[in-house]
């Protein structure tokens, strides 16, 4: 394609040619390419805009697939949610944690950017006791979110095995500090949320009708843990 250098002067000046977003660059490069067959003299002028325009692109392929940090507002807290400490026990099962490959009772992970802001993060967990250091023990069920600093940092970026365990795409540009922070049988943990009596099927027994004080999180208003 062959076009006369009055015309790319021309496109130049109209108010919607877009070239720093890359819209209008391609035909620019274009007619400037085809325009050197005729001028080699803009041969230099149309490997630079080629040049250019690669480059543009790959940068702004690496930021459409890269992550953008947040800042994660506070969690709600149902009404009359209540303050407690103890011991957390196993009550059925456990989840993997991605730390170790070992048996805890609930794991957050979070990757955070140089700045502190959020790029992903991950609650896992099964219902466990808690033993309370007065009065009776506790049922922990549903949704939980930790509180408080990570006790373990590492650095992770693209093409870690544990990013391919947390779901992320291979492909995905992202880089941070990976917080992992586990909760094992037996350790401490405090926990604020709302109590109530519920009937739990597989604590009843004989006579007994499986009913005991649990404290349920729920989207929103998750059970927040300190461990």
């Amino acid at each position: 394609m062959t076009a006369p250098v009055e015309l790319v002067r021309e496109l130049l000046f109209y108010r919607d040619m877009r070239m720093s977003s890359g819209r209008d660059w391609g035909l620019i490069t274009a007619l400037v390419a085809g325009t050197s067959i005729a001028f080699p003299v803009l041969t230099p002028v149309a490997l630079a805009s080629m040049a250019g325009l690669g480059i543009h692109k790959l940068r702004t392929f690496r930021r459409r697939r890269a992550i953008v940090g947040i800042e994660l507002a506070p969690p709600g807290l149902p009404e009359g949610a209540l303050h407690m400490m103890g011991r957390a026990r196993r009550f059925r099962a456990t989840v993997r944690s991605l730390g170790d490959g070992g048996e805890v009772l609930a794991e957050h992970v979070a990757i955070r950017n140089r700045r502190g802001a959020l790029l992903l993060r991950r609650t896992t967990g099964a219902a466990f006791w808690l033993e309370r250091l007065e009065g009776e023990p506790v049922l922990v069920i549903g949704a939980t979110r930790r509180v408080g600093d990570a006790s373990a940092t590492s650095e992770v970026r693209k093409g870690d095995p544990r990013l391919a365990e947390l779901g992320v795409p291979r492909d995905l540009a992202i880089r941070g500090a990976l917080e992992i922070a586990s909760l094992r049988d037996a350790a401490p943990v405090s926990a604020i949320g709302a109590v109530a009596i519920e009937t739990i099927p597989e604590l009843a027994f004989h006579r007994d009708g499986g009913q005991v004080a649990v404290m349920r999180g729920r989207p929103g208003a998750p059970v927040l843990l300190s461990y």
